[in-house]
């Protein structure tokens, strides 16, 4: 079988599209051989999250000709069907949240991931969000099968987008490899000057991840254990800034940025635990990460991260400052309680093994009759 990826987000973003595509075509190319993976993308220069594309069983197809010069929106949107037609692609998948905009005469699926930018437009330009409704609505309108990888974003698609729930299959996504490696970097602390004692938080800063609220609640947490918070700095990241100094918690409270993705497991290892209080996730990748890597965990009780988290993670709501600094101590403080989210761990991240997450995808092909 001939499987063709919309794999631009595998070749240009080494963030949460990127890593879903790279596992996911990396784990099919080694479970199902036999088949042959085209990987289309706008462009591509060599770098060392690309070796899952160096497998025999996988082709790069690039623009040609006229096209090479052209904006690849267009390449992508409408030519990318003839090379599709030329490869004698036997089933396509849109793997963030589009398909070309042509008559592909083959089984076509789309991943969405989530719906952010329709549930909470204000974070959003009117351009990127008109953009982004008419892609994903025409891919889900046109897809034979749709993948979400929650429930959470399988209903916004229902809800916002009008998609057929007959379509929807749920496929969660799993984490990079280097979060399962049991060898940790003792040198990290040294060499980022973490502080002894810290609670860690990573994602993007601004206002959904809901950093502020964080801070916040530090001041509810005993002096000696602070906070660490990595993710791409935001206006919102001034705001937490100003809030910490105003309040006299800037010695307990480091931002860092531009953090390379190889260290985030170790840096995971070293956090006493790991506190994500965000209001709204498709998914909420950071959760899985922590519990991979064992650090005890504490998020928001509201959209996917219940999903996520199951029994191996505390729950507070992420309005309430009270509530998120009495998780915090618990798994500061109750060894009992964090013993038995330990063992919740195990039997919860088999849900995201990145085989079982491979097999499913290819059982949603089959459904296709590929």
């Amino acid at each position: 079988m001939n499987v063709g990826f919309d794999a631009k987000r595998a070749f240009h973003n080494y963030a949460g599209l990127g890593n879903y595509s790279r596992l996911l075509i990396q784990s099919l190319s080694e479970q199902y051989s036999d088949n042959q993976y085209f990987l289309f993308t706008p462009g591509f220069t060599p770098h060392p999250l690309h070796s899952f594309a160096e497998k025999d069983n996988c082709k790069i197809i690039t623009p040609k000709g006229i096209h090479k010069v052209l904006p690849s929106s267009f390449w992508r949107s409408f030519s990318m069907a003839n090379e599709i037609k030329r490869q004698k692609i036997d089933i396509f998948h849109g793997l963030s949240g589009e398909l070309p905009v042509s008559n592909l005469k083959v089984p076509k699926v789309v991943t969405i991931h989530d719906l952010i930018f329709m549930r909470y437009p204000d974070y959003y330009s009117a351009f990127d969000r008109k953009m982004y409704e008419k892609k994903f609505r025409y891919a889900c309108k046109i897809a034979d099968k749709i993948i979400t990888i929650s429930k959470q974003t399988a209903d916004d698609c229902i809800k916002f987008l009008n998609a057929d729930a007959k379509k929807i299959e749920i496929g969660y996504q799993s984490c990079d490899p280097i979060f399962s490696a049991s060898v940790m970097d003792k040198t990290i602390s040294k060499k980022y000057d973490l502080p002894e004692k810290f609670i860690l938080n990573i994602g993007t800063m601004e206002a959904r991840k809901n950093l502020l609220n964080l801070v916040k609640a530090m001041h509810f947490v005993e002096e000696d254990i602070s906070l660490v918070a990595i993710g791409r700095r935001t206006f919102y990241t001034s705001v937490v800034e100003k809030f910490a100094k105003d309040t006299h918690i800037s010695h307990r409270v480091k931002l860092m940025h531009n953090i390379p993705f190889q260290d985030f497991p170790s840096i995971y290892a070293a956090a006493s635990a790991f506190v994500y209080p965000s209001v709204f996730e498709g998914f909420g990748i950071p959760v899985l990460e922590a519990l991979t890597v064992g650090t005890p965990t504490a998020t928001s009780n509201i959209s996917s991260m219940p999903e996520v988290g199951g029994g191996a993670v505390l729950y507070f709501n992420p309005n309430h400052i009270e509530d998120i600094a009495y998780r915090i101590s618990l798994l500061l403080h109750d060894k009992e309680i964090v013993k038995e989210l330990n063992v919740n761990r195990l039997k919860q991240l088999e849900k995201f093994s990145i085989n079982k997450i491979a097999e499913k995808t290819n059982e949603i092909y089959g459904l296709l009759g590929c």
